[in-house]
């Protein structure tokens, strides 16, 4: 019994002996190193650039109006409209004669009154059309040739006790037809519409996040104008929508939409991104209707020159005016 218990003692402190003297090697197994392999994440595919879609009207008709004597501007319905009184000649013994009589002369002052206020309206903070047309005959013959065929806007209103008959007419701000093409025509020559690759990287990474520009000239005393101009607070021009419109030779297009609210602008599907909102920091010039904006503004759309033109051409910049 001694003896079968003193074996594997004794075998214990041999092999420790034999450790402690060096005199035995153990052996050790080492495990070889594991390779351990990180997976890359796929490169990220960049959707196609895609430009955004023309924007039809954006704001009510009515929404931004001036009104004036004999008629209205209405700056966000894009229409000017005017109104004419015709007298019956009581002596006319023909009834329905006398009453299309009075009736054709109110259209005849509608058209009058019409033409008188088209003049006053602002082309920028600068200059009325009422300048324009003094200077050129030619402007002078096409915006006369819109007011004439300006349509009627409702049916004549007879007032039988007063014995006259109203008429209102309109004519259209922007368009082909519009007051916008007798001043500045479209190009006779093809325009190249833009495309992807006619946009510097400047104007395209724009266009990925924002779908137009909204200037807020509520708190700056900002009028509406046909044409308003863009400038830093140094006084540096960023961008004219008169020339911008030109260069685009966007016939029928909206130059610039006048809103009243932000809100009605983010309703509608064409500004399913948000429009970049800049604050007019002051109106500019003797006429109230060009914009300012602060250092900061200016250069977030600095260097956009190319993107202008597209812009104004699709109807994607969108101004506040004061109320």
């Amino acid at each position: 019994m001694l003896t079968a218990r003193l074996v594997p003692l004794c075998g214990v402190a041999l092999v420790t002996c034999c450790l402690l003297a060096g005199g035995c090697a153990p052996t050790v197994t080492v495990a070889p190193p594991t390779t351990v392999v990180r997976e890359e994440p796929p490169p990220a595919v960049e959707a196609p650039f895609v430009l955004p879609t023309p924007a039809g009207p954006v704001s009510a008709p009515g929404e931004v109006e001036e009104l004036v004597p004999g008629g209205a501007i209405d700056w966000s319905g894009k229409t000017v409209r005017a109104r004419g009184t015709g007298v019956v000649d009581p002596g006319n013994t023909d009834e329905v004669q006398a009453w299309l009589t009075a009736e054709r002369a109110a259209t005849v002052v509608a058209r009058r009154n019409l033409l008188e206020i088209v003049k006053r309206m602002r082309v920028d903070s600068d200059t009325r059309v009422e300048q324009l047309v003094a200077a050129d005959d030619s402007t002078s013959r096409r915006v006369e040739a819109i007011v004439k065929d300006a349509r009627q806007r409702d049916p004549a209103r007879q007032d039988s006790a007063a014995g006259t008959v109203d008429v209102e007419m309109e004519c259209d701000i922007y368009g082909a037809a519009g007051i916008e093409n007798a001043l500045a025509p479209a190009p006779s020559a093809p325009v190249v519409e833009a495309d992807s690759g006619s946009l510097s990287p400047e104007a395209r990474e724009f266009l990925r996040g924002y779908s137009g520009l909204f200037f807020d000239g509520s708190s700056a005393g900002l009028k509406p104008s046909l044409f308003p101009k863009v400038f830093g607070e140094g006084g540096n021009l960023l961008f004219d929508t008169r020339e911008c419109l030109k260069r685009a030779g966007q016939a029928g297009s909206y130059a610039v939409q006048f809103v009243g609210t932000l809100d009605r602008v983010l309703s509608r599907p064409e500004f399913v991104r948000p429009p970049l909102v800049l604050k007019a920091r002051e109106a500019r010039g003797k006429l109230d209707a060009d914009i300012v904006l602060g250092r900061g503004d200016a250069e977030r759309v600095r260097g956009m020159k190319d993107a202008f033109g597209f812009l104004v051409g699709t109807g994607r910049i969108l101004v506040k005016p004061s109320p």
